[in-house]
Order: structure tokens, then sequence, then C-alpha cells
């Protein structure tokens, strides 16, 4: 618990959850939200396999959009062409710890009233325009792998709402509402 509230501290976010890894995060985020089959969520394919692999796991499609050549990161114009009645969420990657573009992806969000997902595995205190990256979307995963640019060894961090992260951290225990 200290380790989560001394990670909202260096980030400004209002809750963070601690977890075995990003891909962990990802895949409780998507859970908690309500993402499965019939849902469309549209990602990049400039990230680790684990991103799209989450979305396959709760049973909803992943959508792939085109990267900005620039940046190697999410292009708001592709991901406004690929936006059906059936998306439900965004999952923007900060590809390298470079920050999408964000002002864009979350405007098609509220227009479209879609979730973000952001995956932050290379962006542990990245700023996007004076905003650290974990306190922008929805939800916001974190990876302490041993590559990235702070480490636990191991390990991941969730951040967003606190009433959404309540029901994250019990679907990050089996069901359990207590850990041991």
């Amino acid at each position: 618990h200290r380790f989560e509230q001394e990670f909202c501290e260096l980030i400004g976010a209002p809750a963070a959850l601690a977890l075995n890894s990003c891909t962990g995060a990802l895949h409780v985020a998507l859970a908690v939200l309500g993402l499965g089959p019939g849902d469309e969520v549209i990602t990049t394919p400039m990230t680790f396999c684990s991103t799209v692999n989450v979305i396959e796991q709760v049973g909803a499609r992943p959508v792939l959009a085109d990267v900005e050549p620039d940046t190697l990161n999410l292009s708001p114009a592709q991901v406004k062409a690929k936006i059906t009645a059936k998306t439900r969420a965004l999952l923007p990657v900060h590809y390298g710890g470079h920050p999408c573009d964000m002002d864009p992806l979350l405007d098609l969000a509220t227009h479209h009233n879609l979730h973000v997902i952001e995956d932050a595995a290379h962006a542990v205190t990245a700023t996007y325009k004076g905003k650290k990256i974990g306190t922008l979307g929805t939800l916001t995963a974190f990876s302490f792998y041993a590559t990235k640019n702070l480490t636990t060894a191991e390990g991941g961090m969730l951040t967003g709402d606190p009433e959404i992260l309540d029901r994250a951290r019990i679907w990050s225990l089996h069901g359990m509402s207590h850990d041991a």
C-alpha cells in the first residue's frame, strides 16, 4: 500500500493498484470496465504482444490503427477512421516513453463515449503538456519489469479513479474483497 501511495504522489494520480505486471494491469483494466465479446478496442501495432493479447483474453476484438511516422505513436486520424458502433475503448501505447498526442484521442473518446486505457509500460514520469502520464485517461497501466525506466524487477501498476480501482482490486484478488 505504501508503494501505491508513493506512486500516486510521484505522478499525481488519484489512486493506484499494484499488480504483478503491466499485462496484469491491462487485463484487470479491461475486465473491470466490462469489455468483452462484441466489443472493439482500438490500439496500435507498435507494441508488445500483451497489449493485443489482453484484449483477446477478455473476448473483445482488437482493432489496429496505424501510427504517426515521426513518433510511432497511435495516429488520432487513423483512430477516428476505425471507430465503429462496436468500439468501446481506445488503448494508446506511449511508445518508448514518448507520450501519444492525447488531446485528440481524449476528444474522440468523449465524443464517442469511449474509455481510454493507456499502456504506459515505458512512460513512468513522462509528461504530456505539463500533465503526468497516468492522470489523463480512464485507467493507465505501468510496468516495473527489469527493462523499464523504473524497475522492481517485475510488477505493474494501474492508476485511475479510486472507485474503479476499488473494483479492480477485487478482480486482482480473484473475487476476494480482502487480501491476506
